[in-house]
């Protein structure tokens, strides 16, 4: 069986953690800041989740592009790393808790027979001890990949306005 892209034009971001154990906020942290910046779109959705469950697959159903945010303790080259990502159904979850985005992708295949295009942005975190806000490090990587998917949402979108870009660029400058 083959599975055709959605024909919908919704692009989702839904960054990710526990902002109570710093640096695994850093998904919430950059979707709140990306909503100043894509919020005022129609087609542009950004959610913020404390982890990945099952159910945000009904929210997910008609996206056609998925941009997954969130922290990892691995070490990254530049601090952070994009990759494309496929549904996968191979293993089930033990606990809720170690739900990923090729799961979720997984069951909006298998439920909604919908392949939207996907991404992982991770974002290396340095402080996962209890606490509010990011490490000041990874305050900076959060302000980069703000940027990066702003750019990359703005590319992608079959919408595109030259006012958009203009502000976007204004608001980068600003946040550097």
């Amino acid at each position: 069986m083959s599975y055709a892209r959605a024909p919908s034009s919704d692009f989702w971001i839904i960054g990710y953690g526990n902002p109570q154990r710093r640096d695994d906020g850093i998904g919430p942290y950059i979707v709140k800041r990306l909503q100043p910046l894509l919020g005022h779109r129609s087609d542009v959705h950004l959610r913020v989740l404390h982890q990945l469950e099952p159910d945000v697959i009904d929210t997910l159903k008609n996206a056609h592009t998925i941009l997954f945010v969130d922290a990892t303790v691995r070490t990254l080259a530049e601090g952070r790393h994009w990759v494309g990502i496929q549904p996968e159904l191979k293993a089930l979850p033990f606990l809720i808790h170690h739900v990923t985005p090729s799961f979720i992708l997984g069951l909006l295949q298998c439920l909604y027979h919908r392949h939207p295009a996907a991404w992982m942005v991770s974002v290396e975190g340095n402080d996962f001890s209890f606490g509010i806000g990011l490490s000041s490090g990874v305050q900076k990587r959060a302000e980069h990949v703000i940027g990066e998917i702003a750019e990359f949402v703005l590319t992608e979108v079959s919408e595109k306005d030259r006012i958009t870009r203009i502000n976007l660029k204004k608001q980068i400058a600003i946040n550097k």
